[in-house]
């Protein structure tokens, strides 16, 4: 009989914006209210925010320019329009007759309660508390909206308070309030927003063109930020780069250190033969039965320094050496002058077999250097190792290929394992062999 009598007049029921948060209290108030022909009045208390984002950064309203917290918060409420609208959907599934009501408020409570006075509500259906709170125990609403609103709603205005779908308690009309401090006229600063069908056409152009502006100035924002993420990005690959060139450096410098330190060794090797040399220069002095013995050593020194000078060119770093010029003095000998002859050819491109000319006092000596370290014969296919001694090729590289990693001469660890042809030795070899060859042949003619 009461829900009959109450079907001849509107039925508030207070919902927040999300549907599914109020899901269960519209269907408690469509179930006990619709089949009469009561008019459900979805009433909503829209809390503007005092926060506003501006392009991720949130500023208050007080900071802020008025155009842009109106703009804001005409997209807020055309949000909760739109979020309003399921419940109106949900009533026309259940052919109830329903309005919708939006009042703007910046406390829920106080909203609640001027709305009852302007409107002169005298059924209100509200939630006694959040759906998972809800316990067969519960004889009072929890909630503190619920409870104020028990205590502070006019005596006229009958409550329902429900949850999860079933009623907990009611306030009927005539009950005391407590005292409170509640204004029965809205303040100025806020107003009813009757949001219907008869909203004027200007009004709403207004809100959209509004719209229009911040969604353009978000996506400039977005914009913004792409290219503070690409420049980042970039700015990133080019600290990696310089990095990366930095290392490279120190790579190329260690190389350069270690080539140095080699190019000073054989400068080092180059300027004690050049020593040895002087020394035997000193001793081309000597008397004439010294000579031959003194002769060889100069040659072996003079090979010596040639080979010394091959391994600066193979490294890039070709060292020019200075003429030495050698002044023999030997009446009547041919072999002293032959061997000033080769001690003025210092450069490795100049040398030529035919600028050595060979003593008549060592014509049955082979020299030693002609002699490979290894086999201790006449080579054929001189090869220079990386200590700088030249071996028969087929003798050194069958030392390397036996596994031995050192020296045959001085045990020393080899830098590496590439034989370089000696072709200048080569060449004084054959010389020496062709003109030993064609003395036997006239010794023997003689003979």
């Amino acid at each position: 009989m009461e829900a009959a009598a109450a079907g001849e007049e509107k039925v508030f029921v207070a919902l927040p914006a999300e549907f599914k948060a109020g899901q269960s209290t519209l269907s408690w108030a469509l179930g006990h209210f619709g089949s009469g022909g009561a008019t459900v009045v979805i009433a909503h208390v829209h809390a503007p925010p005092q926060m506003i984002p501006v392009m991720g950064v949130k500023f208050h309203v007080g900071k802020l320019n008025p155009e842009q917290v109106n703009m804001f918060r005409t997209i807020e409420r055309e949000k909760v329009n739109k979020q309003l609208d399921e419940y109106v959907h949900q009533c026309s599934k259940m052919k109830v007759k329903c309005e919708k009501l939006v009042f703007e408020k910046e406390d829920v409570v106080a909203g609640l309660v001027e709305l009852i006075v302007l409107h002169r509500v005298t059924n209100l259906v509200i939630s006694a508390a959040a759906d998972r709170k809800y316990s067969r125990k519960m004889d009072k609403p929890i909630s503190r909206t619920a409870t104020e609103i028990m205590q502070r709603a006019d005596p006229s205005c009958k409550i329902w308070f429900v949850c999860k779908g079933q009623l907990i308690c009611t306030r009927d009309k005539g009950v005391e309030i407590a005292p409170a401090v509640t204004p029965l006229f809205p303040a100025s600063d806020h107003r009813a927003l009757q949001l219907s069908p008869h909203q004027e056409e200007d009004e709403v152009k207004s809100e959209f063109g509004f719209y229009d502006v911040l969604k353009e100035a978000c996506i400039a924002a977005e914009d913004l930020m792409k290219r503070a993420i690409n420049e980042s990005s970039r700015r990133q690959k080019a600290d990696e780069e310089v990095v990366s060139a930095i290392q490279k450096a120190k790579e190329y410098e260690e190389l350069y250190l270690a080539e140095a330190r080699k190019h000073e060794e054989l400068e080092q090797a180059l300027a004690r033969a050049n020593q040895e040399i002087a020394q035997l220069r000193q001793a081309a002095h000597l008397p004439m039965n010294k000579q031959n013995a003194t002769t060889v050593e100069l040659q072996e020194a003079m090979a010596e320094k040639l080979i010394l000078e091959q391994r600066l060119g193979t490294e890039g770093q070709l060292i020019e050496l200075h003429k030495e010029h050698v002044q023999v003095q030997t009446d009547g000998d041919n072999g002293a002058r032959g061997l000033q002859a080769l001690l003025n050819q210092s450069k490795l491109t100049a040398f030529s077999p035919s600028s050595v000319i060979q003593s008549p006092y060592d014509e049955d000596c082979i020299p030693s250097y002609f002699l490979c370290p290894i086999l201790q014969e006449v080579m054929r296919d001189p090869h220079v190792a990386a200590d700088g001694f030249t071996y028969e090729g087929d003798a050194i590289r069958g030392w390397l290929d036996g596994g031995r990693e050192v020296s045959p001469v001085t045990g020393q660890h080899l830098a590496h394992r590439e034989p370089i042809p000696n072709f200048s030795l080569r060449a004084v070899i054959q010389d020496y062999m062709m003109r030993r060859s064609s003395a036997d042949s006239q010794d023997a003619v003689a003979i």
